[in-house]
């Protein structure tokens, strides 16, 4: 879950950024304090989430938030400014931006109000993958097949399940093989978390008996995790019903 900060004043940047972090730890948050940096930033990769200053130094936040949307429709961006002014909101609204908000006037609860309400309206997938490769392959993956798909990343099952926690995500990939965890206790711990999620359990090597006792630890499907299951992992994320469209 990629978010991009567009602030020149160092000082709220931080905090904004400390906010976000404490509230939603599977996010990545980059951050730009001019123009120049902003718009490297936001043309080189798909964020989900910007907020962006108006005033910036070598640069206008509502012609960068124009040309950004531009690119990537799907990202989300939210204005900030110091000025509550309706020629600024109005113009924020024509050049794209989807939120407005003012600072010392937000508070921190509407902050995060405000992105809980947006993850809502997107399918959040979440990937428990231990290896770097494969879990980098099925995000790419399913951020290019679904671009308004929500793709977050665990490394390990203690991080998955404090993201799952978190997030309450609609689909989980889960790496069969966690060091130091039985798959039902993993199962039943993610169901405790997010009980709404659709499971795909995912094994490098699985002989038909482990396959069979994997369905009876509560998972709703299984794929190869190599990159020939990559097909009908699409396959089955294309036929089960999610709460949130994916187009």
């Amino acid at each position: 879950m990629n978010t991009l900060i567009v602030e020149d004043n160092a000082s709220y940047r931080r905090s904004l950024h400390e906010l976000l972090a404490e509230r939603f730890p599977s996010m990545r948050i980059a951050e730009a304090a001019d123009g120049e940096e902003a718009l490297r930033h936001g043309l080189s990769q798909r964020f989900d989430f910007i907020f962006m200053d108006i005033r910036l130094p070598d640069g206008n936040g509502l012609n960068l938030t124009k040309t950004i949307k531009s690119v990537f429709v799907h990202s989300m961006v939210c204005v900030i400014t110091s000025y509550d002014i309706l020629e600024y909101r109005e113009a924020a609204i024509l050049n794209g931006a989807d939120h407005f908000m003012v600072k010392g006037e937000s508070t921190e609860k509407q902050i995060v109000e405000l992105v809980e309400s947006w993850l809502q309206t997107r399918c959040i997938t979440l990937i428990i993958v231990n290896d770097p490769l494969y879990r980098k392959q099925i995000s790419m993956l399913l951020s290019i097949r679904w671009p308004v798909m929500i793709v977050a990343e665990a490394w390990d099952a203690a991080t998955g399940l404090g993201h799952a926690a978190s997030l309450n995500p609609d689909l989980v990939l889960l790496d069969l093989r966690q060091p130091g965890f039985d798959v039902g206790d993993m199962v039943r711990e993610i169901r405790s978390r997010s009980p709404k999620a659709v499971l795909i359990g995912m094994s490098e090597d699985m002989v038909p008996s482990d396959r069979s006792s994997t369905f009876n630890c509560g998972v709703d499907h299984y794929v190869s995790l190599t990159p020939m299951g990559h097909t009908e992992l699409v396959a089955i994320v294309n036929s089960i019903e999610l709460k949130h469209t994916l187009h």
